[in-house]
């Protein structure tokens, strides 16, 4: 069985007309720090739940899906973080998220159904210190 692609693969070899991509940092330039904890619930996982934990450092635009035949499968932490940061937001927690992608061909040609993962999402955001004044 061939692998499918998931939402970071997809969105890596996507151009887009209006914007361009940038690194974590340039992006999020507010941000000092992150944790996001998400615990996805759904198929193609060894465990019913399947917990993972993201830095800054590990970070992208999206979270990819463990399902192995959801085809563009993940949610987008990156609009995530914008709100959070637009509200001036330093955790939210328990927010859930349904996986975009959906069951499908290899090549996503097909489309069999949407994919039944969801994610619980858990994000702690540390500003930058101007950002922190500004929030006070």
């Amino acid at each position: 069985m061939r692998e499918r692609k998931k939402a970071t693969d997809v969105f890596r070899e996507s151009d887009y007309l209006f914007s361009k991509k940038t690194p974590f940092e340039q992006a999020f330039s507010e941000i000092k720090s992150v944790i996001v904890d998400v615990e996805e619930t759904g198929y193609g996982i060894n465990q019913w739940n399947h917990k993972s934990r993201y830095t800054e450092k590990t970070l992208g635009e999206f979270i990819n899906c463990q399902n192995p035949i959801c085809y563009n499968g993940g949610f987008s932490v990156g609009s995530i973080l914008r709100e959070m940061i637009k509200n001036k937001q330093t955790t939210i927690s328990g927010k859930y998220e349904g996986c975009q992608g959906y069951e499908g061909s290899p090549k996503g040609k097909r489309r069999y159904r949407s994919c039944i993962n969801h994610f619980k999402v858990s994000v702690q955001i540390n500003y930058n210190e101007e950002i922190e004044k500004i929030a006070n």
